[in-house]
């Protein structure tokens, strides 16, 4: 069942011309909606279709604050959002197509100051003063049968920190080379009986420092030249297992883990800045000033759309709420400028 069968049906387009719109419904669009209505800005969230973010796809979450005994990613996301809706955003559950942004003109340019952002949707368009995007970003997955059905806590996940302590006592794998892969072996290695590390080359892209610090655990086995080719369930739909091929011989090796943790990195989802956002070396949005402004009045990021280190729940809210309280003071700007 949907995280939002028991949400009332939100608003519907089309929408007289809003304070600001915030794309996304991961953690970082949720808190900056809290920040933005109870400014009282007159606030419409974008959550998508699929609406959630990487939490979606996680179990039990025991590092955001606030839950001590720890708490379902989706469910998380519904409270988020039911906490947006309780302040006074307006929710619609639609993806943004398109985003054509007002630009031309300096900051204290008035004409500038009067344009609007449109957001273009499915059923219609939004007219906004400001925007937050907050579209977050896409693990890459290995794109193996049953990968996705084994997500939310059944055995494949994108996140050490977030879930190690699930596999407390278990065998489990990492896919990846990178310092992405080392941070989950990291992570893991105090909590899981055994982690074995997998990569496909012959030689890691990881730092010295976090390589040499994964070689000295003493419940770390690291295997080159291994591809994964098939998870394996057990009875109760949970995974048991691993087929991996070595690739020098193309001999099939069984490996029985409980756990699998793919790092092979993230893609952010900056589509929507369709050339009108600048991106960094790494492919995220830029920012050019605090709370995630960008170099277009009016636009914000927040999130791992534009985070390309940390990527927690928690530093995501941080971001949402950064972004929001810049927003406000923009619109006060406008207010003045108006006046």
């Amino acid at each position: 069942m949907s995280i939002w069968a028991n949400v009332a049906a939100g608003p519907t387009l089309p929408l007289d011309t809003v304070d600001a719109v915030v794309v996304g419904g991961g953690p970082a669009g949720w808190t900056a909606a809290v920040y933005l209505a109870r400014a009282c800005a007159d606030t419409v969230v974008l959550a998508g279709t699929a609406p959630g973010g990487h939490l979606m796809d996680t179990g039990t979450v025991e590092n955001f604050p606030g839950f001590p005994d720890g708490i379902d990613g989706p469910e998380l996301m519904a409270r988020m959002r039911e906490q947006a809706e309780r302040a006074g955003a307006k929710v619609l559950t639609l993806d943004a197509h398109e985003i054509r942004y007002a630009v031309g003109g300096s900051a204290p340019d008035k004409a500038v100051h009067e344009a609007v952002h449109e957001v273009v949707t499915a059923d219609g368009t939004v007219r906004t003063r400001a925007i937050v995007l907050a579209t977050g970003s896409a693990p890459r997955r290995l794109g193996l049968p049953g990968e996705a059905e084994l997500g939310g806590g059944l055995g494949v996940a994108y996140c050490a920190v977030c879930e190690a302590p699930l596999f407390k006592g278990r065998d489990v794998a990492v896919v990846g080379g990178g310092d992405s892969a080392m941070e989950e072996v990291l992570a893991l290695a105090p909590h899981a009986r055994r982690v074995r590390l997998l990569h496909r080359g012959d030689s890691f892209r990881a730092t010295p420092v976090l390589l040499k610090r994964v070689r000295e655990l003493r419940n770390v086995e690291i295997a080159t030249g291994r591809v994964v080719r098939a998870l394996r369930r057990d009875d109760g739909g949970r995974l048991a297992g691993l087929s991996v091929e070595r690739t020098a011989t193309g001999e099939t090796e069984h490996l029985a883990v409980q756990g699998l943790f793919v790092a092979i990195g993230h893609d952010p989802r900056t589509r929507l800045a369709d050339g009108s956002l600048s991106l960094t070396a790494t492919g995220h949005l830029h920012t050019t000033g605090p709370g995630g402004a960008t170099e277009l009045p009016g636009v914000f990021v927040a999130g791992d759309v534009a985070d390309d280190r940390f990527r927690q729940a928690v530093t995501a809210a941080g971001a949402g709420c950064a972004a929001a309280l810049e927003t406000t003071r923009h619109l006060r700007h406008l207010e003045d400028v108006h006046a």
